[in-house]
């Protein structure tokens, strides 16, 4: 009998969170694409969702294919870390903007996962934000949370 290993039940259940999601945003609530160009403001989510499908069954259908893996508490540790750090730049998102939480969160997330290399990370955290934030705001014309502390951005 074959057991089923961790990695398959962690891309399972990220299947089905995201083929809840998908669903969800086509909810009539979110029907108001003239008002955003065209697009709505389930467009780049339900991009993100539909990538998250295709990457979940990878890493459920790898599951099935590599050996039988244990968890050690270190690594237990750094994924409840990483989730907890996530909550966190979710709810900064509201309080300080997308810009400046985003700044914050993409240079501290790679150290908790041991990458070291301060300039990379830097320019990682410097350059990944603007682009988005430009990207959303000049070119989808989707409005992203803005700081209450700065007028432009």
């Amino acid at each position: 009998m074959t057991r089923v290993s961790w990695t398959t039940v962690i891309g399972a259940i990220s299947l089905l969170i995201a083929a809840y999601l998908f669903y969800h945003t086509f909810d009539p609530v979110y029907d108001v694409s003239i008002v955003t160009a065209g697009r709505g403001p389930v467009f780049f989510p339900r991009i993100l969702l539909a990538l998250m499908l295709v990457l979940s069954l990878a890493v459920a259908i790898e599951g099935f294919r590599l050996p039988h893996r244990f968890f050690s508490g270190r690594t237990a540790l750094i994924v409840v870390s990483a989730v907890a750090l996530t909550g966190l730049y979710i709810a900064a998102i509201t309080s300080a903007g997308f810009l400046i939480s985003t700044v914050v969160y993409v240079f501290a997330l790679p150290f908790l996962l041991g990458y070291r290399n301060v300039p990379v990370i830097g320019a990682v955290a410097a350059i990944y934000p603007l682009t988005v934030w430009y990207v959303f705001d000049k070119v989808f014309l989707i409005i992203l949370p803005s700081s209450p502390w700065f007028d432009s951005f």
